[in-house]
């Protein structure tokens, strides 16, 4: 304390006789424990009795705004960002609340401990034992092998897919924002681009939705064969040219991305794509009928740009897509989630992905389990 009232504007002196005051008003109170606001609004309370209001608000104004810190290397620096810190500590499971409150603590304490600039490995290595302190050592660990991924070799890509109205976009938005990925496309995006190249007399299947374009099916090949599976089938082919094209770019570029939507089928994938980067496939699902509909309501009430009705009016088809999605996932042994609480799926996919990724990567944890004072780097 007495090293953050020196660094507020206050004389050696007047900064250790107001820590002693802090300390005294603690024990005489029997405080063992207590919050940075409230020892805060004690220390600030001290000041403005022994040095006056324009002494106790600058106290307040440095606490508020702090020193900057600076992340990295002489010549490759940038300042510390609470909301990166807070980003990839979401990656390693913890909640927002929690993500943020570390986050804080983390630049409180560095900044009392008058660190002006620290390495990102030093950076890492202090974020790593404060979790592993205070939430236990597979978050730890978790945290530290999302940071060891933010530069790979290969890029990461996730395929996220799933029938219409199952949740699929709004989990890709929250995964995206936790994973710190900011690459985001839909495959309805990817048939309207191909619905600007390839006319509807050349092309038909892709100006359809996937849940009606079996009203586009004359004269099935063979008999007996399912119209709204034939016709998705049809269509799925067609956007998944687009796809391929996007995830090859993506391996050229080295970025990593997140993909959606009902056009991916859950199969293996190509061995160009495994070998050049670290691919997950999903499959979100709603198993619960009634949820299914309600969904298409809520979308309904939060945008009128997308009705209802067309969903309902169509929704056995939308079912018996993704009766046929489930089969083929289970025959590949891609990973299906019944997205029947938001935050939980969110959580489950999280772990999934961290699991798969620690069996992909072996990472040393003991250099960053060894105590070390961080100091003026």
């Amino acid at each position: 304390m007495a090293r953050s009232l020196i660094r507020s504007g206050l004389s050696t002196e007047e900064s250790y006789e107001v820590a002693s005051t802090v300390g005294k008003t603690l024990l005489a109170e029997g405080i063992k424990e207590i919050r940075r606001r409230r020892l805060k609004q004690i220390a600030m309370k001290i000041i403005k009795e022994r040095f006056g209001k324009e002494a106790a608000a600058k106290y307040e104004k440095w606490k508020i705004d702090g020193e900057t810190i600076y992340v990295g290397q002489k010549g490759r620096r940038e300042p510390f960002s609470r909301g990166i810190q807070a980003q990839s500590l979401l990656a390693a499971g913890l909640s927002p609340d929690i993500a943020h409150s570390v986050t804080e603590k983390m630049a409180a304490d560095l900044s009392e401990r008058g660190i002006k600039t620290i390495t990102r490995d030093e950076l890492r290595r202090l974020t790593y034992q404060r979790i592993l302190s205070d939430f236990g050592k597979p978050y730890a660990r978790h945290y530290l092998l999302w940071r060891t991924l933010k530069r790979p070799d290969r890029p990461l890509i996730l395929l996220f897919g799933g029938a219409t109205g199952t949740g699929k976009s709004s989990l890709t938005v929250e995964i995206a924002h936790r994973l710190g990925i900011s690459r985001v496309i839909g495959t309805d995006t990817i048939r309207e681009i191909m619905r600007g190249m390839f006319s509807y007399e050349l092309m038909p299947s892709i100006h359809e939705s996937s849940y009606s374009v079996w009203k586009l099916l004359e004269n099935p090949l063979e008999e007996g064969i399912d119209p709204v599976l034939s016709a998705f089938q049809q269509q799925t082919q067609r956007v998944t040219v687009g796809v391929n094209a996007i995830v090859r770019r993506a391996i050229k570029e080295n970025f990593s991305m997140i993909i959606e939507g009902v056009h991916l089928i859950p199969e293996k994938i190509k061995p160009e794509f495994t070998e050049n980067a670290i691919i997950f496939q999903i499959l979100i699902i709603t198993l619960q009928e009634e949820m299914h509909r309600n969904r298409f309501d809520i979308r309904d009430q939060e945008t009128r740009l997308r009705s209802s009705q067309k969903y309902l009016e169509h929704f056995e088809s939308i079912r018996k897509i993704q009766d046929a999605l489930i089969c083929r996932a289970k025959r590949n042994g891609v990973m299906i989630v019944d997205n029947v609480d938001f935050d939980e799926t969110v959580n489950k996919i999280i772990q999934f992905l961290t699991r798969r990724m620690g069996e992909l990567i072996e990472l040393d944890f003991s250099a960053y389990e060894l105590p070390k004072e961080a100091g003026n780097l």
